[in-house]
């Protein structure tokens, strides 16, 4: 039986680098953060990705995700990844999932901890437009059956944008009961996504509004089911929607992003004004010492009268929610925020502001339909 209390929690509650192994992609997605399709002309060689892992190890860091890109497009992609077992750390691999029936044999050499695969769409149609491959869906379904015959274990990530988020329905019946943890995150106007294609504050709403629903119905054997980081926060109304109380973004704490180039950030998601450092020039060990979150830190408390989580009473507890997320956006008067968005969804309705989902599951219903099916 897959652990599916690590494939929820591990990359969330311990020291773990977000690795972008190479931007070589045989995807066109719509919503690619980091506009991947050709490798970058100066990705790190084996012989510095191997060093990498190793530094890493001595700093601490017990677990690792490659993704990309493609990290299967990788030729060296075995020799790192069993590098990173060798150094006893976790390690999952984030993949599109067009390449995984030609990587069994060797992911099972590996023990690999998790392979996490991307769904996009609930039907054919959705998730190869979003994905740019025609065949993607039923490639990827085939290689959670391949995974799951092989006992690997496997989750799906779903990127939720105008497109696709009316088919949270259908993605969830694909997954229940299948043992694969299933983490929703939102698209952000990155990369090569268009910020029209961003769902409305409202339809954020709504999309969080599911997760509580499916996580009150159903057990986490059922349907391991997590919020990403930019689901949150301090809500009135919802249940907390990851694992654990809301603590403040992670990026450069424990959470590294690294790009295939060596540079390193707090978070891959953040814009390369938060570079760090490039393992090339300074070693890894020099530039997590040398507190290699000060930049995200000192933009996080700088006082702006303008900023919306900055005058807020939840400020020194949230410290902003996910930067990547309210960067990306633009959204520091207007954050994609919960309990942001209950003050003024709900200000013209008397709402009982502290319900309890077990007990007015029926009017969770009511407010589902009407946010999100509107």
């Amino acid at each position: 039986m897959p652990n599916l209390k690590y494939q929820l929690s591990y990359f969330i509650k311990h020291k773990c680098a977000v690795w972008e192994f190479t931007l070589k992609c045989n995807s066109k997605c719509i919503h690619c953060g980091s506009s991947a399709g050709k490798s970058r002309l100066d990705e790190l060689n084996t012989e510095e990705a191997l060093t990498l892992v190793k530094g890493l190890r001595s700093c601490g860091y017990d677990g690792i995700a490659l993704m990309g890109g493609e990290p299967f497009l990788r030729d060296d992609w075995y020799d790192v990844a069993q590098e990173i077992k060798q150094n006893k750390m976790k390690l999952t691999i984030v993949s599109n999932g067009l390449e995984i029936k030609n990587q069994i044999r060797k992911l099972k050499e590996l023990q690999i901890d998790c392979v996490s695969l991307s769904l996009d769409g609930g039907i054919p149609k959705t998730h190869d437009y979003i994905r740019g491959i025609r065949g993607a869906y039923d490639k990827v379904l085939e290689s959670i059956k391949i995974l799951q015959k092989e006992n690997i274990p496997v989750s799906v990530i779903t990127t939720v944008n105008k497109i696709n988020f009316k088919e949270l329905n259908l993605i969830r019946d694909l997954l229940i009961n299948k043992k694969i943890a299933w983490q929703i995150q939102i698209a952000l106007p990155i990369g090569r996504f268009s910020k029209n294609l961003v769902i409305s504050r409202k339809q954020f709403y709504g999309v969080a509004m599911f997760i509580a629903l499916n996580l009150k119905k159903y057990s986490v054997r059922e349907l391991p089911l997590i919020g990403a980081h930019c689901f949150g926060y301090f809500s009135m109304i919802l249940p907390e929607l990851g694992l654990d109380p809301w603590i403040g973004c992670q990026a450069g704490k424990s959470v590294l992003g690294i790009q295939s180039n060596g540079n390193i950030k707090g978070c891959l998601t953040l814009s390369d004004d938060f570079i760090e450092g490039n393992i090339r020039t300074t070693n890894i060990s020099d530039i997590i010492n040398s507190r290699f979150d000060l930049k995200y830190n000192q933009y996080l408390h700088k006082n702006n009268s303008q900023d919306y989580c900055y005058n807020c009473e939840m400020f020194k507890k949230c410290k902003g929610g996910c930067l990547g997320t309210r960067m990306a956006l633009n959204s520091f008067d207007k954050p994609y925020c919960l309990k942001a968005i209950e003050k003024n969804l709900f200000k013209n309705e008397s709402l009982p502001f502290r319900w309890k989902i077990d007990s007015k599951i029926s009017k969770y219903k009511y407010l589902y339909q009407k946010i999100l099916l509107k």
